[in-house]
């Protein structure tokens, strides 16, 4: 018989997993963010044609992330 988890509607139950997964996000978000600051602050080129794509694919990845794994691994207050 399993032991009942305190949040058992877990999508990845592994905590290791889940850690590696957000900081790989948040690193890549933080990238493309100094990025975007760097590409808006240099005259000499543009990669918007680069940048846009990469942070609409990046912010729906974080947000299916966060709503998937993160809010089901919160616990809920009673």
């Amino acid at each position: 018989m399993s032991i009942p988890s305190e949040t058992p509607n877990v999508v990845i139950e592994n905590p290791k997993v889940r850690i590696i997964a957000r900081t790989t996000l948040d690193v890549i978000g933080a990238v493309l963010g100094t990025v975007i600051a760097v590409d808006a602050a240099a005259n000499g080129f543009d990669l918007t044609w680069l940048t846009v794509p990469a942070v609409a694919g990046w912010t729906y990845l974080r947000l299916v992330f966060g709503l998937a794994v993160d809010n089901t691994n919160t616990p809920k207050r009673i």
